[in-house]
């Protein structure tokens, strides 16, 4: 195997791990059936882990920006974007559909198989559609996937139009709108309105908008003196915005989108000052594996829940066991997520890349007789090993 080159932007993927590693600590507080009663700072962390949901659409939305420069060289830029993406993020995706088929241990919330289900999901339109199986997914967390996609659909005209701190300030206004306006008028078109809000594009786009200023405050930020005490203050901030807005302290708005601001404060703040507990050769890891982690995470957990009871019935308290569990439960998500990166995410996401560079064309360089398409692919291939608009979310 060839050596990976070094992650170019380490903090967004420490980022991805530590939003996957959230992800996954929630899930073990909150699937089994009674939930952990663990104390009040563990508790409120675990049943805030859709935060990091919303911290992957965060960074999710800065390393796109990070890597359209790239298209400007190809002669149909969109389709090569949307190919991308899509290597990106449907093998893994259709590959876990298909073993959820075969095997209960992939459906553990038991959701519904038929051919509309199934076709909702491998079209990546069942963010629109509710019901059970549709906008959920059919795998497990799977509904992010939905999001994720119907935002790559908009994202290289979101871009296009949004190319300064400014201007990224106004999507995110515009984007405030109109998911203000979908949460007033949605009770009339959905049954239960409470159940598709709050996993639809519509109401957490402004998320990706956080992602999109965040961007071009670091184009600024790279100028500033005294950088690292700037990011020293923007990460204490953190703490506090998150107290603020899980004790419900929001002075206005939806609190969910009070996390933007708090994550951009953590994103930059990283930049700026990329801390060892933070950013270190072990998150930086798991944000590489992170979109596999977050796919076969669930699986695994339900899996081992006649393990989780035995040992919450051992004698050991509820946090000793939640946290020995926890421990169970990352080691056996860690090597399967090492796997199926390995094993295939990364390989069809690399063929992926070198089919879309083929299929987007380059623009022949004037004056060198020089095909910019082979400068995409080598392109490409600088961004193993983690680049950042290679991973979800």
């Amino acid at each position: 195997m060839t050596p990976s080159k070094p992650d170019r932007f380490p903090y967004l993927s420490a980022l991805r791990g530590l939003a996957a590693l959230w992800v996954v600590m929630a899930h073990v507080a909150l699937m089994p059936n009674p939930r952990f009663v663990l104390p009040w700072w563990p508790q409120t962390l675990a049943q805030s882990g859709v935060m990091g949901v919303n911290l992957f659409f965060l960074v999710s939305a800065f390393s796109l920006c990070l890597t359209m420069p790239k298209h400007d060289s190809e002669q149909r830029p969109y389709l090569g974007f949307m190919l991308r993406r899509f290597f990106r993020i449907a093998p893994l995706f259709y590959a876990l559909i298909g073993l959820a088929c075969l095997s209960h241990w992939f459906n553990p919330a038991g959701l519904p198989y038929n051919y509309k289900t199934i076709l909702a999901n491998l079209t990546f339109v069942f963010n629109f559609t509710p019901g059970l199986g549709y906008q959920s997914s059919v795998l497990f967390a799977g509904w992010t996937i939905g999001v994720e996609m119907a935002f790559y659909l908009v994202f290289p005209f979101i871009y296009a139009r949004t190319k300064s701190v400014t201007l990224a300030i106004r999507a995110l206004v515009v984007a405030l709108v109109v998911a203000a306006v979908f949460r007033s008028v949605i009770g009339n078109l959905v049954a239960e309105p409470r159940i598709y809000i709050p996993k639809s594009i519509f109401h957490l786009a402004p998320m990706f908008m956080f992602g999109i200023i965040a961007f071009y405050v670091v184009q600024i930020a790279g100028e500033w003196t005294h950088k690292r005490a700037i990011g020293a203050i923007l990460l204490a901030s953190v703490p506090l915005q998150f107290y603020v807005i899980v004790s419900g302290m929001v002075p206005f708005g939806e609190p969910m989108y009070w996390q933007g601001p708090m994550f951009g404060c953590l994103l930059v703040g990283l930049y700026l000052f990329p801390i060892k507990p933070l950013v270190n050769r072990a998150t930086v890891w798991l944000g590489n594996v992170s979109y596999s982690v977050y796919l076969v995470h669930g699986p695994i957990i339900a899996a081992l829940f006649p393990l989780f009871w035995r040992l919450r019935h051992s004698g050991l308290s509820e946090p000793q066991a939640y946290v020995l569990l926890l421990a169970i439960t990352l080691l056996c998500v860690i090597p399967v997520a090492t796997l199926t990166y390995y094993g295939w995410e990364n390989w069809t996401n690399e063929w992926g890349k070198r089919f879309a560079s083929r299929c987007a064309g380059g623009k022949r360089v004037e004056g060198t007789g020089i095909d910019s398409a082979k400068v995409v692919v080598a392109e490409s291939r600088e961004e193993r090993g983690g680049y950042p608009a290679e991973s979800l979310t």
